[in-house]
């Protein structure tokens, strides 16, 4: 039997200077996080994107609204390698 995937959030950044400092703020606050490449599906400046567990969503609005380090995009995967486009 195989483990369903855990919902994840892809956030996407202006540029990697943004996206490092969002990872720095988000790891301090407590939000497990993956640096990923940014999807081709998804474009951006930036060649990187962090990935969080949905269930984090809000933590991570918390700490990126006070931080003004909100992304420009965000992302939830479904099947077939599209995505879904929400707010953080």
């Amino acid at each position: 039997m195989t483990r369903a995937a855990e919902p994840v959030l892809i956030l996407i950044f202006r540029g990697t200077h943004q996206v490092l400092s969002a990872e720095k703020r988000l790891k301090g606050g407590g939000v497990p996080l993956r640096l990923i490449p940014v999807p081709r599906r998804l474009t951006s400046d930036c060649g990187l994107a962090i990935r969080i567990p949905l269930d984090r969503r809000d933590r991570a609005r918390e700490i990126l609204s006070g931080a003004r380090l909100l992304p420009v995009s965000a992302h939830i995967p479904r099947e077939g390698g599209e995505y879904d486009p929400v707010s953080l």
